[in-house]
């Protein structure tokens, strides 16, 4: 017999200084995260329902490939313990579904990048066409 493993999850974090909702959706193997804002003031009940029922469609999940975090543990030097717990402390811990929002975040940034340097690169390239063109018409007449 097949078990249907799905779970969805919304978790309200407050992040200085807005509300942001982080639904996470696992179907299957399939693991999803989409980042939503909610505001400055604390989002009530009827704000998420009314999230969820009439604008659910907009939400946008994005796929994210994270390996199995079950790493076997070596055994850590005290002091090295100490230095990354007060490392933790300062940065802050962040759950699974924060980082797969940081990851697909910057493969956006990427991707746009990319294009853009592409579309900069075509617009130099018309540039220079079009000066050849402007050069060769104004020798033609000589």
């Amino acid at each position: 017999m097949h078990q249907n493993n799905n779970s969805l999850s919304l978790t309200i974090i407050f992040d200085q200084p807005f509300y942001v909702g982080i639904f996470e959706r696992k179907t299957g193997d399939v693991y999803e995260v989409s980042k939503i804002n909610l505001g400055t003031s604390e989002p009530r009940d009827s704000l998420i329902y009314e999230l969820l029922i009439e604008n659910w469609h907009h939400v946008r999940f994005n796929t994210v490939n994270i390996a199995n975090n079950e790493q076997i543990q070596k055994k850590v030097n005290p002091k090295r313990m100490q230095r990354l717990a007060k490392k933790a402390l300062k940065s802050g811990l962040s759950t699974k579904a924060q980082e797969a929002v940081k990851l697909a975040q910057t493969a956006k940034k990427l991707e746009k990048r990319k294009h853009k340097s592409l579309r900069n690169q075509e617009i130099k390239e018309q540039r220079y066409l079009l000066s050849q063109k402007k050069k060769s018409e104004k020798h033609r007449g000589h």
